[in-house]
């Protein structure tokens, strides 16, 4: 079964990556042909020469079908014309320069197919890193809270690259050599059917030989694509994390921590090596055997005066060529095993189905409200984080969603957002479910400022502008002022177009924030989610921006998490969280009277800023 579902995997990948470019692939396949052509006529030029070289016993001029080694040499001299040759030397030189001419030809074919098969694998490469990368942008986050995000680069640019790597020689070789085998074999044949049995011994041990590795060759091949991800999140997850890798000290646990993942690549490569590699000595075996055995049977016929001596050396010739040919067939066999291991892995992606599946209907403006009815939801298997929510978002106003740490603020803004579905319960807007909606669609709607405002290593101003099309200069400038970002924006030798390095890393916390808010407010959403947005800013900053997010985006629907009071006491609505509920919903005075948490929180904050 799973050779089946081998050969259905390498036959999609043909199908949907190399049979897109079929006009290159029926010119390489043409010129493949054309190689082939000319590495089955070497040894018909050879053989001429060998008859003149030594004198051999001229035999009688055959047709094709009668065709032999035998009398080979004397079948060209005479479709040549030339029956009678007075001058050898020079005909043998005539003869030696078309075997060049033919090798040049053959050499300068095998190199434009390799050009030409490069650029089909390129493609292919690409095409599939393509598709994959698409297929994993539908995933939903829960995907990604499975998945280290090193590993799935790994597979994204390691994988799909070993997926396509020595296909077209593959394809190629599984094209030709067949041809050649079968050319060879006819010839080998008709000189002495005994002699045959020594190619076919190679025929034989070859495929003992890939027998025994294929096995091992995939598997280690599965394991080193394994180790090589494990790595890359290694790498990954340390130089993301450098700042806090390097406040504590911690390079040399991060460097032991890299040792043992090392030192199992290490197991991992050499074993595959071996198993890889180790098919180069044991078809080289089987070649010398073979060839010995050749000489052997070849030299007891010619003894016997049943083989001319032009017609040995061009059995050993031949037959040579033949095992060659045997060799790449049963090599790319196993090259196959590779492929097939990357293939596995990026099929398991592939698999993949996102658990927030996308809707039908489209949704183009928000109208009236957002409202959630009983919602529940819980990660996994884990215990609930909310529990039967009701609540309304009425266009225009500010709510405000308030509770102490780790009590599902964020997760709220996260189902609203539709990132996650609830476990149970519903959420609409203008009285449509979201499920039902496409989700792209659904999120234009909004403007998100995250919790950490992590940035692009590109220009600010395309980190203000990112997801819009085609956002006008001015809207990126007055999304900075609205931000309280356009005076140190300005203050840049490059101003908009400064770099801001690696998740934003070259601006200060506050900085990254404020262009977080610009490009939330970009093109006026009709929906703000702020989880925390003014968290990374001084107290000025914070009421500048404050003040300007309620100054422009008049009509539109915030949705504020804080843990700072101080952000929402004017809010219209303060809905404060606790246990996986709503404990209480209303206006500021109001929850100091009705809601102890919210007295709690308020009482603590700002007992500690007088203290201050």
């Amino acid at each position: 079964m799973r050779r089946v579902g081998d050969l259905g995997r390498f036959a999609r990948l043909l199908r949907h990556y190399v049979a897109p470019h079929w006009p290159a692939v029926a010119l390489l396949l043409l010129t493949s042909l054309l190689a082939t052509a000319l590495a089955a006529l070497l040894p018909v030029v050879m053989a001429p020469i060998l008859d003149l070289a030594l004198g051999g016993t001229r035999a009688p001029s055959a047709g094709a079908g009668g065709l032999s080694l035998s009398n080979l040499g004397a079948a060209v001299l005479g479709w040549l014309g030339a029956t009678a040759v007075d001058d050898r030397f020079r005909a043998i030189v005539l003869l030696c320069l078309a075997y060049v001419v033919v090798g040049v030809l053959k050499g300068w074919l095998d190199f434009g197919n390799y050009l030409l098969a490069l650029w089909l694998r390129v493609r292919a490469a690409s095409a599939l890193q393509a598709d994959l990368f698409r297929h994993l942008l539908t995933m939903s986050m829960s995907f990604f809270t499975r998945h280290r995000s090193g590993e799935l680069v790994s597979r994204l640019s390691t994988d799909t690259r070993s997926a396509t790597a020595g296909l077209e020689t593959i394809v190629c070789t599984v094209f030709s050599a067949p041809l050649l085998i079968a050319f060879y074999a006819y010839l080998l044949a008709r000189t002495n059917s005994r002699l045959v049995g020594a190619a076919l011994a190679a025929a034989v041990l070859h495929y003992a030989v890939t027998r025994g590795i294929r096995g091992p060759v995939r598997r280690f091949a599965t394991d080193q694509f394994s180790v090589l991800a494990e790595v890359a999140a290694r790498f990954q997850e340390a130089l993301v994390n450098v700042r806090t890798v390097k406040s504590f000290a911690a390079e040399t646990f991060e460097l032991k921590r890299l040792g043992v993942t090392l030192r199992e690549v290490l197991r991992v490569n050499v074993k595959f090596g071996v198993y890889k590699h180790i098919e180069e000595p044991a078809r080289a075996v089987v070649n010398y055997v073979v060839e010995a055995g050749l000489i052997v049977l070849a030299a007891w016929e010619l003894l016997a005066g049943r083989l001319t001596a032009p017609a040995f050396f061009l059995f050993l010739y031949v037959g040579r060529a033949a095992m060659v040919q045997i060799g790449l067939l049963a090599g790319a066999y196993t090259a196959m095993q590779g492929i097939l291991a990357a293939t596995s892995r990026v099929d398991e992606l592939f698999a993949e189905r996102p658990s927030v599946p996308d809707g039908a209907e489209t949704i183009d403006a928000f109208r009236d409200r957002i409202a959630l009815r009983d919602v529940s939801f819980r990660y996994g298997e884990g215990e609930p984080v909310l529990w039967r929510v009701n609540l309304e978002v009425r266009k225009g106003q500010v709510m405000a969603v308030v509770g102490p740490s780790g009590i599902g603020k964020s997760t709220l803004v996260d189902l609203v957002l539709r990132l996650y579905d609830p476990t149970a319960g519903s959420i609409t807007i203008d009285g449509r479910d979201v499920r039902a909606l496409r989700q792209q669609a659904y999120r234009r709607l909004f403007g998100v400022v995250a919790q950490e405002p992590l940035l692009f290593n590109t220009t600010i101003r395309d980190n203000i502008a990112y997801g819009r099309d085609e956002v006008p200069e001015a809207e990126i400038v007055r999304a900075a002022r609205v931000a309280n970002a356009h005076e140190f924006i300005t203050e840049f030798p490059d101003g908009y177009d400064t770099f801001v390095g690696d998740r934003g890393i070259r601006l200060s916390g506050g900085q990254r924030q404020r262009i977080a808010i610009a490009r939330a407010v970009v093109g006026n959403p009709p929906i703000l989610i702020l989880d925390e947005a003014t968290s990374s800013l001084d107290s000025e900053s914070e009421r500048l921006v404050r003040q300007a997010i309620e100054q422009v985006v008049q009509g539109a629907t915030s949705i504020v998490v804080a843990h700072r009071l101080s952000t929402v006491l004017h809010a219209d609505t303060i809905v404060v969280l606790n246990r996986g509920g709503v404990e209480a919903v209303g206006r500021h005075a109001q929850l100091l009277e009705t809601s102890e948490t919210y007295g709690s929180l308020y009482r603590l904050q700002f007992s500690e800023a007088g203290a201050v």
